[in-house]
């Protein structure tokens, strides 16, 4: 058989393989997607609210603000994975998948801020907890018995920048973690409203 041939017979198997999806089909597929796009959300959060009421625990400060917040999302989230499963047509779930992005991206965006915001009204007093903890644990193999009282340290122009250069560089870890978490959701779900967008101009 020669190279003619073999092109005609791949050519001729590559039309079987393929397949046109109807309209129908592409909203179906692009549904299912979203739907399970929501539930990694769900997933997300709920291990968030565990960790936020962790770290409330261990430092006998709760989030109560971050977690009324958090609460607030979740179940406007909950609200909108219900409608995108009862969803009937392509707008009413463009519009959905539209809402849900904004939800994300405020709270997201709303949750960043908190934290950056947190660390710089208490600077002053995060710099002396950093500068106690780090005291102790210089200290920690002269049994130690008591922990250093963070009022009673005091800091100076390098101890604040010390401090400040780890703040960053955990603002930075925190931004990573939420790009890659929320920001793989937003950009799954840009793709999905995108889809359909392109489905309902071919409709027309």
């Amino acid at each position: 058989m020669d190279d003619l041939e073999l092109l005609k017979k791949d050519w001729n198997k590559a039309e079987t393989e393929f397949k046109e999806y109807s309209e129908n089909e592409i909203y179906t597929m692009i549904k299912h997607k979203s739907v399970s796009v929501v539930k990694v959300l769900l997933l997300i959060g709920l291990i968030e609210i565990v960790l936020w009421s962790l770290y409330g625990y261990f430092n006998a400060d709760f989030p109560y603000f971050r977690m009324i917040l958090f609460s607030g999302c979740i179940i406007l989230a909950i609200l909108l994975f219900r409608r995108l499963k009862t969803g009937q047509n392509s707008l009413s779930l463009m519009k959905n998948i539209l809402n849900l992005r904004k939800l994300i991206f405020g709270y997201a965006g709303i949750s960043f801020l908190l934290i950056v915001l947190d660390n710089l009204i208490h600077f002053d007093f995060y710099t002396r907890d950093f500068m106690a903890g780090a005291k102790d644990g210089w200290n920690e193999g002269h049994d130690i018995t008591s922990h250093t009282n963070p009022e009673s340290m005091i800091p100076g122009l390098g101890n604040y920048a010390v401090f400040g250069f780890f703040m960053l560089i955990s603002f930075y870890i925190i931004y990573v973690i939420y790009k890659r978490t929320y920001g793989k959701i937003l950009s799954d779900l840009r793709k999905n409203y995108t889809e359909l967008s392109r489905t309902e101009e071919k409709a027309f």
